[in-house]
Parts: structure tokens; C-alpha cells; sequence
């Protein structure tokens, strides 16, 4: 099974994401692409795994006007969606906020991979939000933030794309 593999991240997550999803696939059989790059067509796999951070509560704007562009042939084949966020208790909403119901209803997954929030590559007015989220997160325990890429969803993902 050849997987094309199309992702926009910021600061690395979402890349390390697809990395891990091409290793759960198998590598060997996987086509990674950078938003932006020279991605090939969608006629030439047998599925697609498309991811986006979501900032703001909302995906790469590429990622949207890519799936809006494509979405004819995306579903003539098998697809799914990933999305890198940070916010818990806001995954739910920002699926529903970034893909319609005909997204919904054509891809055989849609899941959340969790996030991180790597100080070190936030600059500016970002770093002070990050800053904010993990400050109400340690004194507020109903605020739940990923920390961390949650393994499990990555290879529940690839399971889901593999099954004939």
C-alpha cells in the first residue's frame, strides 16, 4: 500500500508526527511532504494522511485551501486527517471548526496526535500564550494540555489507514 503523507507544522511537532505515522505505515511505503513542496498527485496512492498544527484553534491555512482544492480526489480514495494541538479540551472543536461534514463523512480516520509546546521555538507574542496555557494549566486542574505526542493515536492512525 503506497500512503502519501502531507503535513504543516511550526515548530516540529506535526513533522515528527508524520515521521512517526511513515514508520507505523512503513516507511518504505510512505511519501512525506512538507506543505509547499512539489507534492505529487493523490491518484498515485492508495491512501493520504493529511496533518496540520491547529494555532488559535485553527488549521495551516495551506492545509485548508490544499484539502479544499483536492477534496475530489481525496474522496476517491482513502484519506485521513490528523491534527497537532496543544489544548485538550479543545480538540473536539477545532475538528469540527476546521473540517466540514463532508470531510467528516469521507475520511476513514480524523484524530488528534497531541502537541507540545517547545518554548525554545516560540518567539514573541506566541511565547507569551504558551507561557499563559501552562500557567493556568498548573494551577487550574480542569485545563488539560498535551504535553507530549500521544503515541497510541499515531499507531491507531496507521491501523486505520492500513486495513484493506
Amino acid at each position: 500500500m503506497k500512503t502519501l503523507i502531507i503535513y504543516s507544522g511550526r515548530t516540529g511537532t506535526t513533522k515528527r508526527c508524520a515521521a512517526l505515522l511513515a514508520a507505523n505505515i512503513g516507511a518504505d511505503s510512505c511519501d512525506v511532504f512538507e506543505i509547499g513542496e512539489n507534492i505529487p498527485q493523490i491518484a498515485d496512492y492508495d491512501c493520504v494522511a493529511i496533518g496540520s498544527c491547529v494555532r488559535m484553534g485553527v488549521i495551516d491555512k495551506k492545509i485548508a485551501a490544499y484539502l479544499e482544492k483536492h477534496k475530489a480526489e481525496l474522496f476517491k480514495t482513502k484519506f485521513g486527517l490528523f491534527i497537532c494541538c496543544c489544548l485538550a479540551d479543545k480538540v473536539s472543536e477545532a475538528i469540527t471548526k476546521n473540517f466540514s461534514d463532508e470531510f467528516m463523512d469521507h475520511a476513514a480516520i480524523i484524530d488528534c496526535f497531541g502537541g507540545e509546546l517547545p518554548k525554545d521555538k516560540i518567539k514573541g507574542v506566541d511565547k507569551l500564550i504558551v507561557n499563559s496555557i501552562i500557567k493556568i494549566a498548573k494551577t487550574d486542574p480542569t485545563f488539560k494540555i498535551f504535553e507530549k505526542i500521544i503515541p497510541e493515536s499515531i499507531t491507531n492512525f496507521a491501523s486505520v489507514l492500513k486495513e484493506e
